[in-house]
């Protein structure tokens, strides 16, 4: 019910043109890459196999980009099979064929497996455990996002040059002899036009008008060399998908009806591969869906995300598809085609399935030098450019080193990796900017303060001849583990020596048990002296929502009441103790 509600929103601002694009462009890019996932997979299996690959693709392309943009909370974002889960179901497959295991079973394991992940999925949206990642800071956003960038970039440079698939880029790029011209003039043209046409026109995406220019220029140059024109054994298209309408419904009947001779002990072996490929395309999903939100400024619900991409993935796997999640490239391109709305990802599935059952021809003819250009260009784009700034002041180069540390990770470790290094070292950073500011806003003695209260001439001579004797410290920010020590230091010396210690917590945000700890011992050395620490302040509210007095009684700060009169103004009393509402109180 909330997905079909949202979708009828989404229907509200649909703006055809430009989720139509988007959903073409982004089709175009998720598609043929849903294909090579598929072949991937189960040419793992066995070579004769891919075809089963490609429907695979196909049907993952179709089903995710369908059901998932229907029930999901994030515009804009494409999800369709993707690399995480093309190397889980890779290492699996091996796994089983060095096991022995027969062919058809490690399909049908396969298909378990993807409604288990997708079930998973659904649990974790249901725990509300999505919400964790909107705390991920922009520095890992952006370290993440130019990671993915370089990483789509370096993924296309053997494509784009024309070399063979299975050579690193550095490779491709120190390999000149291994180019082919023919791939690098149709990839400029698509990049230089993609590049571009912005700057002529936004009638027309710039992506499509980049297809275009790389799909001429492949026209152009088979004028001059027959062999671009035949689909056999030609490295510069894509080629045929593999895929007709008759062998649809024939592959998943037969498919559910092999199911049922799997028997509970291999199901209930699935759980460890089925649980870490949920977790990668959830974070997979929930990391684009962050990207997407910075670069257009709008918030996503991740748990209704993580609901609707579980749903997804069980529905890809029961119809033999292959599981995926949101997809950075294609979501980029689908962002840049001029798409508005969820519906532009719904657009994608329905376009995928067309293509597949009668565009398939035509697909087949796209240039990879083309589609490399154009996944080129979305890298470019999705580098951010702007931590370099951050260089500037001495105040952040070590946010700038946040940055950097997520990209190099996310090149040589990997993605998951990289989120996990940035996290951990913004928290580091804010720990250490904590521990760098003071909690001691303002130390004052009683008799250095103007008194709001009337006070009769006796007691003002009083505060002036003994108002040293109370030591005033107004606390500021966050009491905990890293700036404990410092403020201890400071009080160390007037516990020795006043007989009034008063500290205001107007200002404190939080306070954690180390905190409270200090406190207790800080009440201890003035108990052996036979003085007293007051406190004013003390709210039952702060911004961190804990209870600041009830924490204190739970720590044994703040001892059980005693008997005898209360002095004006305090709302509770202990041996050594004492609690007042406000600082003035504390002073009187």
């Amino acid at each position: 019910m909330v997905g079909m509600t949202a979708l009828t929103a989404a229907l509200l601002r649909f703006k055809p043109t430009g989720d139509f694009w988007g959903g073409f462009a982004s089709m175009l890019v998720a598609l043929p890459a849903s294909v090579a996932f598929g072949v991937t997979v189960y040419s793992a299996i066995s070579p004769q196999y891919a075809v089963f690959g490609a429907l695979a693709g196909i049907l993952g392309a179709t089903a995710l980009g369908l059901i998932a943009p229907t029930f999901g909370g994030t515009d804009r974002l494409i999800s369709a099979p993707c690399a995480p889960a093309a190397a889980v179901l890779s290492a699996f497959a091996i796994e089983l064929v060095r096991q022995g295991t027969a062919p058809s079973s490690i399909v049908l394991l396969l298909t378990v497996m993807g409604i288990l992940t997708g079930l998973i999925q659904m649990c974790i949206g249901f725990m509300g455990a999505g919400r964790l990642i909107k705390y991920i800071p922009y520095t890992v956003v952006s370290g993440y996002l130019s990671g993915v960038g370089l990483i789509i970039i370096g993924s296309q440079i053997p494509h784009f040059v024309g070399a063979a698939q299975d050579l690193p880029w550095w490779r491709a790029l120190s390999s000149p002899a291994a180019w082919d011209a023919r791939s690098l003039v149709i990839g400029a043209a698509t990049v230089a036009v993609a590049l571009l046409a912005p700057r002529v026109t936004r009638a027309i995406p710039a992506t499509i008008l980049g297809i275009l220019a790389g799909i001429a220029a492949y026209v152009a140059l088979s004028r001059t060399d027959p062999s671009m024109l035949t689909l056999d054994n030609n490295p510069l298209v894509l080629g045929a998908l593999g895929a007709t309408g008759e062998g649809y419904l024939e592959t998943i009947v037969g498919r559910w009806n092999d199911m049922g001779e799997l028997r509970l002990s291999q199901v209930a072996g699935l759980l460890g591969s089925a649980l870490t490929l949920a977790a990668l395309l959830s974070i997979d999903t929930l990391k684009t869906c962050v990207v997407i939100d910075q670069m257009t400024r709008t918030r996503h619900e991740p748990n209704r995300e993580l609901f609707a991409q579980g749903l997804a993935n069980i529905a890809s796997s029961a119809v033999g598809g292959m599981p995926g999640a949101g997809t950075m490239g294609a979501s980029m391109v689908n962002l840049n085609s001029g798409a508005t709305t969820r519906l532009s990802g719904v657009m994608e599935g329905a376009l995928s399935l067309v293509a597949a059952l009668a565009l398939s021809q035509f697909i087949a003819w796209i240039p990879v030098a083309t589609l490399a250009g154009i996944l080129i260009v979305v890298g470019l784009r999705m580098i951010d450019t702007k931590p370099l700034r951050f260089l500037e002041s001495r105040a952040t180069v070590f946010d700038f080193a946040v940055v950097a540390v997520v990209i190099a990770c996310a090149l040589t470790v990997g993605l998951i990796a990289a989120s996990a290094t940035g996290v951990a070292l913004s928290i580091l950073l804010f720990v250490r900017e904590q521990v760098g500011g003071s909690v001691v806003r303002h130390k004052t003695f009683v008799n250095q303060r103007s008194s709001t209260w009337y006070r009769p001439e006796h007691e003002m001579r009083l505060i002036a001849q003994q108002g040293d004797k109370a030591v005033i410290f107004e606390l500021q920010g966050s009491l905990f583990f890293g700036t404990t020590y410092e403020l201890y230091s400071v009080l160390e010396f007037e516990l020795k020596t006043r007989d009034y210690v008063i500290l205001d917590l107007r200002r404190v945000q939080s306070v954690d048990i180390t905190a409270a700890h200090m406190l207790n011992n800080v009440r201890d050395m003035l108990r052996e002296r036979g003085k007293l620490l007051l406190l004013s302040h003390v709210r039952e509210q702060l911004p961190s929502g804990r209870n600041l007095m009830e924490f204190f009684r739970q720590s044994g700060l703040i001892e059980p009441e005693s008997g005898g009169n209360l002095p004006a103004g305090a709302t509770a009393r202990a041996p050594t103790v004492r609690v007042f509402k406000d600082l003035p109180a504390a002073i009187e």
